[in-house]
């Protein structure tokens, strides 16, 4: 799947994380944060991006409906899904708004509770949350990402300060003896990069 994000910059809070999930399932996702470079001509990406995908996911929302972008991009779709019956549009709600009618009848993922796991899983059609993490394992396997664990941290694949590889990353620990408390973290040996807390 090669999907388009439409929504409104300011559902990007509930946007991102679900984008980022689908990036992990091996979607191909164009999101204008990860795609729009300072100097690009935004209607020129879109349109060149609308052109390109076989998928446009709606995050409608109070917000995506008061958007002309959102709104012009979701008109767009529908028109291209009336040439190509392989083309797909997908409304994504984010809260109680209404559908557009012409989106109404459309199939459409709700994200409204927050579950970001479980509408990443209907919208690529993954039947459990025990599937979506295989999968996503074995994307990030395949990537060939060189990843470590940091106590404290989690899982890093680099300085995301510097962009220096995970062996250029160090873990630490300190106790506060004072409040009997235990901390740890992981730092990069390259810029100083630093963060963590407490276990």
């Amino acid at each position: 799947m090669h999907a388009f994000i439409s929504h409104n910059h300011r559902d990007k809070p509930q946007v991102t994380p679900l984008a980022a999930r689908l990036r992990l399932l091996g979607v191909d996702v164009w999101l204008d944060s990860w795609k729009i470079r300072p100097g690009d001509r935004i209607p020129g990406k879109v349109n060149e991006a609308l052109g390109l995908v076989d998928t446009v996911m709606v995050f409608w929302s109070a917000n995506s409906s008061k958007s002309p972008w959102v709104n012009t991009e979701w008109e767009a779709a529908l028109t291209r899904r009336l040439r190509d019956d392989s083309f797909r549009v997908i409304p994504v709600v984010l809260d109680d708004t209404p559908l557009p009618p012409l989106l109404e009848p459309i199939m459409w993922v709700s994200v409204v509770d927050g579950d970001v796991d479980r509408a990443a899983r209907e919208l690529v059609g993954v039947d459990s949350q025990a599937e979506l993490v295989k999968t996503m394992q074995r994307t990030v396997e395949e990537s060939g990402l060189e990843y470590r664990y940091f106590h404290g941290f989690g899982v890093i694949v680099g300085c995301p300060r510097c962009g220096a590889p995970s062996s250029k990353l160090e873990g630490w620990s300190a106790v506060d003896h004072v409040r009997d408390d235990m901390y740890a973290g992981v730092r990069c040996t390259e810029c100083g990069w630093d963060e963590g807390g407490e276990v």
